[in-house]
């Protein structure tokens, strides 16, 4: 997956300078002004992050804490059209479920996409989203529902799962690789 730096940004001159990222004309309709994104940032909810790739600004995304406090919704993840079908809009997402998988109490991150761009819907099929039938705001919604394994205590009072300090692990990661997506998954949720 390609290595990308997240950068929170707030100030008014951090957002202008995403004024630079170009969409394909098809896409144009799902981008949003920078400006309205700075307005909007300023909510305590939302968090904007720029995304670089080797010191080049590639997209941005914005992140926004739920009204429900274990949900989180990604919305705006827009990738330069130069570097897209690269596998980016994959990896912001997958960075972005990862990153609220490790905040404590989370359980859900909600996708937001206007209707017609497929290319979004695509993406978060790859991600494992479920889609839902209702709309929020004249837009998509896709769901990701952690699944927490449930620990108990052994009679030891350890909690199983748990290995022992000279038990080791055999090496093999527990997660299966995904493959990057191939479709214009950069398109602009």
């Amino acid at each position: 997956m390609p290595e990308l730096e997240f950068t929170e940004i707030t100030g008014l001159r951090e957002f202008w300078a995403l004024s630079v990222i170009q969409v394909k004309p098809r896409q144009r309709r799902f981008t949003k002004n920078v400006l309205l994104s700075w307005m909007q940032s300023r909510h305590p909810a939302v968090s904007f992050y720029r995304v670089d790739q080797k010191g080049t600004l590639v997209g941005y995304v914005m992140l926004i804490h739920a009204q429900e406090p274990t949900q989180w919704i990604i919305e705006r993840l827009t990738i330069d059209q130069a570097y897209q079908r690269q596998g980016l809009g994959y990896a912001v997402a997958d960075y972005l479920i990862d990153m609220v998988h490790g905040f404590e109490n989370s359980e859900m991150v909600i996708a937001r996409y206007e209707p017609e761009n497929v290319a979004a819907r695509k993406l978060f099929d790859k991600l494992n989203f479920v889609q839902r039938e209702e709309m929020f705001r004249d837009r998509h919604v896709a769901v990701l529902q952690f699944e927490f394994e449930e620990v108990e205590d052994d009679e030891n009072g350890e909690e199983d799962g748990d290995l022992d300090a000279d038990e080791g692990d055999a090496g093999e990661d527990a997660d299966s690789p995904v493959e990057d997506v191939d479709d214009d998954d950069e398109e602009r949720n």
